[in-house]
């Protein structure tokens, strides 16, 4: 055995006080400890913006360089799935994978390519966990936001411009809100905006848990933002909440009367965590911390669950009572949190702060 000297024992004494102090007693820089009951699932800073749950709640899916990876949340266990390349394209991927009930996991892609150099649709792709039964349907438009109901169909999604000609103007559709209510169906159309002036946009739907009604965001002049929803046929549109200065996770509640998302108010507010029914009503804040992301409600409604910029997160009831610390992740930034269906774990990613230099 090598002999060890004094001065090498003491220099190894803090180090070794400071690994006994992250391994026994406190969570060291991006080591999380939850608690509460809730599990937490770390995702890849990459791409946690794109996982899927699966229907039982013990599998994770997720983009990788080559088709998707399925990961299991209790046994670690990896699976890679040959599949259409969700990231191949220069252009973000319009919303996250699904992975519907009956086992299939659906996903958009943008082009492939600018659209001075080819095709701007974006493509719709199917496939089932063991690989087979790969189909692809090009939708015939480039697409914007998405959301998936939670029995899987309808898709709705935005579409809008998607570059600015100095001379020409807008270049793309005007902005609109499609639904796609299966595999082959065409995109229909059921709101558009005929005549947009300056800014105006539809951006962010959501699709109510029952798939009859969507949310959305519309952007007017002045980057004055609403809140709208609208019945899945183009039915009845109805505005819930305007004046805004910006809006983000705009999420329905399981029993379908409740939106929640994180909105800045004013210019000078920072983003915080707001419900307004959906039949219509006053848009409430329930809570008075800045928030970093969310909220995400619990499957089972009694929770919306946010992160914060020092490296928490906390759960709510809707009311804005009962608030509870569930994690903390020192020195990082939690964002991208999704509950699994059977309200156990809470996945997340947690990139370290940007860098101020």
């Amino acid at each position: 055995m090598a002999a060890v000297g004094r001065g090498a024992a003491r220099g190894s004494l803090p180090a070794l006080v400071a690994f006994l102090a992250c391994a026994l007693f406190v969570p060291c820089s991006g080591e999380a400890s939850f608690r509460q009951g809730v599990i937490g699932v770390r995702l890849s800073d990459r791409v946690g913006e794109y996982v899927a749950w699966s229907p039982d709640s013990r599998w994770i899916a997720e983009p990788a360089r080559a088709g998707l990876r399925l990961r299991n949340v209790e046994s670690g266990e990896v699976r890679s799935l040959r599949a259409p390349a969700y990231l191949a394209s220069p252009f973000p991927p319009p919303g996250p994978l699904d992975w519907a009930p009956d086992g299939t996991i659906r996903y958009l892609t943008s082009p492939s390519f600018p659209p001075f150099a080819g095709s701007n649709a974006s493509t719709l792709t199917e496939v089932r966990v063991d690989g087979s039964g790969v189909r692809r349907q090009s939708l015939d438009l480039r697409v914007g936001h998405t959301d998936w109901a939670p029995q899987g169909w309808p898709l709705v999604f935005a579409a809008g411009p998607y570059a600015y000609d100095f001379d020409k103007g807008p270049i793309g559709p005007k902005p609109s809100l499609f639904v796609v209510d299966g595999f082959d169906a065409a995109p229909r159309r059921i709101l558009q905006i005929p005549r947009p002036v300056g800014e105006e946009a539809i951006t962010e739907p959501a699709v109510s848990p029952d798939g009859g009604r969507i949310a959305y965001q519309r952007w007017g002049r002045g980057f004055n933002l609403s809140i709208w929803v609208i019945g899945a046929e183009g039915s009845d549109p109805k505005r819930l909440a305007g004046g805004l200065n910006a809006a983000f996770t705009l999420e329905w509640s399981p029993d379908d009367g409740t939106l929640a998302l994180g909105a800045h108010t004013t210019a000078r507010s920072g983003q915080q965590v707001h419900v307004v029914p959906a039949a219509g009503g006053k848009l409430r804040k329930i809570v008075d911390e800045e928030i970093l992301d969310g909220p995400a409600w619990s499957p089972d409604g009694n929770w919306l669950a946010y992160s914060t910029h020092e490296g928490e997160i906390w759960r709510v009831h809707p009311d804005g009572s009962g608030r509870q610390l569930i994690a903390t992740i020192p020195g990082r930034e939690p964002k991208d949190l999704l509950w699994s269906p059977d309200g156990r774990r809470l996945a997340y990613s947690a990139p370290p702060p940007p860098r101020s230099d």
